[in-house]
């Protein structure tokens, strides 16, 4: 028995070594036409490349014509009187005053709403709230689900 998985390393190993150190012809035609350039690196591999080393050079005339003309929209300063009125329709009702609707009716970006009026404990406690009745409402199949979900989320 020895010697049957002896011989069955040997060859795995020479086939492996045979196949890591192939020659830049072999390795270019292996791996089809659009192999831009290989190169033999220090430790004898060779590294296939099949994208360009130097990105060419693109001028002006050379790219499409714009299809509409960029104009950044002028926003107005935020004031101390533009962050308290911010603040207090958030903290009224911010089921109702969300940071998008704050954003456009101030014609402010929602970073900003964001950072002069966050969402208030309060609210943050009652969508928690919400979202673990919802969780308890839901069977196994889709919590295993939701939970798989997130698994994957976090593998991006």
């Amino acid at each position: 028995m020895s010697q049957f998985l002896a011989r069955t390393v040997g060859a795995a190993a020479a086939r492996v070594q045979s196949t890591a150190f192939m020659s830049t012809a072999a390795a270019r035609k292996s791996l089809g036409t659009n192999v831009h350039f290989t190169e033999t690196l220090e430790d004898g591999s060779i590294f296939v490349s099949r994208v360009p080393k130097a990105m060419p050079e693109v001028s002006e005339a050379d790219l499409p014509p714009p299809v509409r003309e960029y104009k950044p929209t002028p926003r107005k300063p935020l004031t101390d009187e533009l962050k308290h009125a911010i603040r207090k329709l958030r903290n009224e009702d911010p089921a109702h005053w969300t940071v998008s609707k704050l954003a456009k009716k101030f014609d402010v970006p929602p970073q900003a709403v964001l950072m002069s009026a966050p969402c208030p404990k309060w609210r943050r406690e009652e969508i928690q709230r919400q979202a673990d009745d919802e969780w308890e409402k839901m069977g196994y199949k889709r919590r295993l689900i939701k939970i798989n979900r997130l698994r994957r989320r976090m593998l991006w």
